[in-house]
């Protein structure tokens, strides 16, 4: 295991997630610039690692990897972390835990993740925050703060985020973005947003908010048919609501929460400004579950 300044240290790359917003699309192949992948720019940021596990499908990387998965797939990134720190050959110091869709994060984002667990002051964890001083999926932890598997699987990532003594790592220019939709995708590359949620859709410009494939688009109008009811769907709302709520509080929420949004703007008789007051007001509960004051 390599030295840095005396710590050793791993790194586990989280790769296995759904990409709702993206058609379900292997978000780790996906090429920004040059030819070169998200999976393979997340391996730049952690170069200096001496042994890196991804966790997710296993596919072409530019240095040596370890792939793994949580068994079963689909637990979630603790679930996937704590697979990627049981697969680690060794026993380092602290573990750089980063999600393979934040193509901002570089080697120097590593060091000062780094920093701010190795200063001798008790730390345990060090996490990036956005501008609005949310934690991100991009840290620094103690092996010994992660949860075993079993515990891990289907807890949300919070659960982490808020174990220990924690110190915050303030993002530097856009380094807590993330690649969720192919309107991301698009600016990454700095191609004009897609017509279609398709990759190879980039003639012309999409809708505000358009997401996910047709056949999501499909799947709606059918159920829509069955069930009998005619309205509008804001995909991207509810997908967004689904994502915080299963990342901040556990999994199995996303479809209850979604499902009470529904019943609560039916009762109500909420036009699309209401719904989205209301889905505003579920977020924001979501965000602030068992934070710590």
């Amino acid at each position: 295991m390599l030295d840095d300044g005396g710590v050793s240290w791993a790194a586990v790359i989280l790769t296995g997630g759904t990409a709702a917003r993206l058609g379900g699309i292997d978000k780790a192949s996906l090429e920004v610039d040059d030819g070169v992948s998200l999976l393979d720019h997340a391996l730049g940021a952690v170069a200096g690692a001496a042994e890196v596990v991804v966790v997710g499908p296993e596919q072409p990387t530019r240095r040596a990897v370890r792939f793994t998965r949580e068994d079963p797939a689909g637990g979630g990134p603790l679930a996937g972390l704590a697979a990627g720190v049981a697969a680690l050959t060794s026993d380092p110091d602290h573990v750089i835990v980063l999600a393979v869709d934040m193509p901002h994060v570089t080697a120097d984002t590593t060091a000062r993740l780094l920093t701010a667990v190795q200063r001798d002051d008790g730390v345990d964890a060090g996490w990036l925050t956005d501008g609005d001083g949310r934690r991100q999926l991009a840290g620094a932890v103690r092996p010994s703060l992660v949860p075993s598997s079993e515990e891990a699987y289907g807890a949300p990532m919070r659960l982490l985020m808020t174990a220990g003594a924690v110190r915050d790592v303030p993002a530097v220019d856009n380094e807590a973005d993330d690649v969720d939709t192919w309107d991301d995708l698009a600016r990454l590359r700095k191609q004009e947003p897609p017509a279609r949620n398709t990759p190879d859709g980039l003639e012309g410009r999409a809708p505000f908010r358009k997401i996910g494939p047709v056949n999501l688009h499909d799947w709606i109008d059918e159920l829509c048919d069955t069930l009998d009811i005619e309205t509008e769907v804001d995909e991207a709302l509810i997908l967004d609501l689904a994502k915080v709520a299963a990342d901040n509080v556990v999994r199995p929420a996303a479809p209850v929460t979604t499902y009470l949004l529904g019943y609560a703007a039916g009762a109500a008789g909420a036009d699309e400004d209401g719904i989205e007051r209301l889905a505003a007001r579920a977020q924001a509960l979501a965000e602030g579950w068992d934070r710590p004051s």
